[in-house]
């Protein structure tokens, strides 16, 4: 990366930063006066919040059920369902998943975990209220299955359904089917009311995920930074982020929803209908002192009131945030991955860097070496405008002695200083942004990478070489303690990436020989290695290959240009105004 690559890239960040900060969503904490739509409908509960992502107050009181009574006592029921991806437990008491450990994905600790965080209550439920005001969540009921089996494996495309029931009366009943396949994370998730047509106040009923995800990385506030609900609805992401711990986060709105979710940095539980939706819920809190945000997020249905029975579908996926398996459900799900601007670095994201990725995975299992495969494509695939760039720095370089020159001498005429630099740029064919506008065009796909490394599951616990996570920083030492501005460890790629950047600025033609471009050869690469020694181990991998492929085409292009390819530009001499004498007889 050559001096001037490294300058655009830090003032497209800084510039990147400040519109950041522009253009985050405004958060909104729960106010006692903030009016939320279809408020009959869900009530008021004990915490002051409405909705169904508010907590209800437990209690043991039959009389807090009203005619759901008779089912707030009984035996809970726990049925494992064993796939070729997770481990899932389900539970009578509530109908509801109480824990979710994936296969193929472990903790920091390299060890199995659940993603699940209200294990004893569980995370799926119905909420609504009945005619007398009772206000019902389904994981205080006690549902009966016919399912005797305690634990079921499945494999392939082999399927097995869970059926949960709960009869309030004769004539009134829930119905809940759990549906499991083999091969995907996918969940099918069925819901039939019968008999509470017009039995409801608002006629509207809300299913909840609750509880947030359970943290797996080691750098909480990392995860912390990465963890938030969302709702998709009308084409664009409503995100909602609790990182004030002083606040209490809620979003509602009306409308039909593809899909809510709660997130952390690499894993999701999502929720997707089958059909329209009456809204969204989303809820968030960040308890002082604790290191986890608590999510819940809602979708609402009506159910009609002219109807006897009514049946809902909905798609539970829990899984990896994993580009092509959120992409293959057709929802849009993959939304849910922070890729920078959706209207520049997004498309280089989602259609250059990752299917490339992709296809060299087929033919290669080490991320580490796809890595350094992708740095030298990218490297290839930009040479022409290297090429040009390192080229208009050496004419620049070669120009310099006549600029000074003409300086000196038109230093009291502005005017004729510039023009004659337009002719000499002109004649010695220099374009004065050609070093610079190649490095503007890259700066897209640069700052993509950096998205895809950062948030990518794919280098999740993937080694190459001495670092053991390329998701990680490759950390070869732990300090003990925090230096501002760079961190509590040493990592490697970072050390040999600025002392890259570093050799590749003292091959590459200087267009300025002053005192301050030479600190700055020395400023630059420490800036580096401060940036991006808490970053990401194949972040730091893919620069420090980008240079080193730019140092060897540096010194390539130094090689091949011959004296005859620099310009050879005179500073003209002005027309002397002085008359001329004329030649006759002295006058007398």
């Amino acid at each position: 990366m050559d001096r001037n690559s490294v300058i655009g890239l830090v003032l497209i960040g800084l510039i990147m930063i400040v519109w950041m900060q522009f253009m985050v969503p405004e958060r909104k904490p729960v106010q006692d006066d903030i009016m939320t739509t279809d408020v009959t409908a869900v009530g008021e509960r004990p915490d002051g919040g409405s909705g169904a992502a508010s907590v209800m107050q437990k209690t043991d009181s039959r009389d807090s059920f009203g005619e759901f009574a008779v089912a707030a006592g009984g035996e809970e029921k726990l049925i494992t369902i064993d796939n070729d991806l997770f481990t899932a437990v389900l539970s009578s008491r509530g109908a509801t998943l109480k824990s979710m450990v994936l296969k193929k994905h472990l903790n920091s600790d390299r060890e199995q975990f659940d993603l699940i965080k209200n294990g004893d209550s569980g995370a799926l439920s119905l909420f609504f209220l009945t005619r007398d005001g009772k206000q019902i969540d389904t994981r205080d009921l006690f549902f009966r299955t016919s399912v005797n089996q305690e634990r079921v494996s499945l494999t392939g495309k082999r399927s097995y359904s869970v059926t949960y029931r709960l009869d309030v009366s004769p004539d009134r009943s829930i119905e809940i089917v759990y549906t499991f396949t083999g091969d995907t994370y996918a969940i099918g998730y069925d819901v039939q009311l019968t008999g509470f047509g017009g039995m409801l106040p608002g006629n509207e009923y809300q299913l909840e995920w609750d509880g947030g995800l359970l943290h797996s990385e080691k750098n909480i506030d990392d995860e912390l930074q990465n963890s938030w609900a969302s709702a998709y609805m009308g084409g664009s992401l409503l995100r909602l982020d609790a990182s004030d711990p002083s606040k209490d986060y809620r979003e509602e709105q009306s409308g039909v929803a593809r899909w809510i979710a709660v997130r952390t940095k690499y894993f999701v539980a999502a929720l997707i209908p089958a059909s329209s939706t009456d809204g969204v819920f989303l809820r968030g809190s960040h308890k002082a002192g604790e290191k986890f945000e608590d999510y819940t997020a809602a979708l609402k249905f009506t159910l009609p009131a002219d109807k006897k029975t009514h049946k809902e579908s909905v798609s539970l996926y829990v899984g990896p945030i994993d580009y092509n398996v959120l992409h293959s459900l057709n929802v849009n799900l993959e939304k849910i991955m922070d890729f920078g601007w959706d209207w520049l670095t997004r498309p280089f994201a989602e259609y250059i860097i990752l299917p490339i990725f992709d296809l060299l995975n087929q033919f290669i299992d080490n991320y580490g070496l796809i890595i350094i495969i992708f740095a030298l494509l990218i490297k290839l695939v930009t040479y022409p405008l290297t090429m040009a760039s390192t080229k208009s720095m050496k004419k620049m370089a070669a120009l310099q002695p006549i600029m000074k020159e003409l300086q000196e001498k038109h230093k009291d005429n502005p005017a004729k200083m510039q023009s004659e630099l337009g002719r000499i740029y002109k004649e010695a064919g220099v374009n004065p942004l050609g070093g610079c506008l190649p490095v503007l065009l890259q700066m897209p796909l640069l700052f993509a990478m950096f998205y895809v490394f950062r948030s990518s599951i794919q280098l999740r616990q993937e080694g190459f070489l001495w670092a053991k996570d390329l998701s990680v920083p490759d950390s070869i030492l732990d300090l003990g303690f925090s230096i501002p501005l760079y961190g509590d460890h040493i990592a490697l790629f970072p050390i040999l990436m600025g002392g890259a950047v570093y050799l590749q600025q003292k091959i590459t033609p200087m267009t300025q020989t002053n005192e301050q471009m030479k600190i700055m050869m020395y400023i630059f690469p420490v800036m580096m290695l401060l940036f991006f020694n808490n970053l990401p181990a194949g972040l730091g991998l893919y620069y420090l290959m980008f240079n080193v492929f730019s140092i060897i085409q540096t010194f390539y292009i130094n090689k091949t240009t011959s004296a005859e390819d620099l310009p050879n530009i005179a500073i003209s001499q002005p027309a002397s105004k002085a008359p001329k004498k004329k030649k006759g007889t002295k006058k007398r």
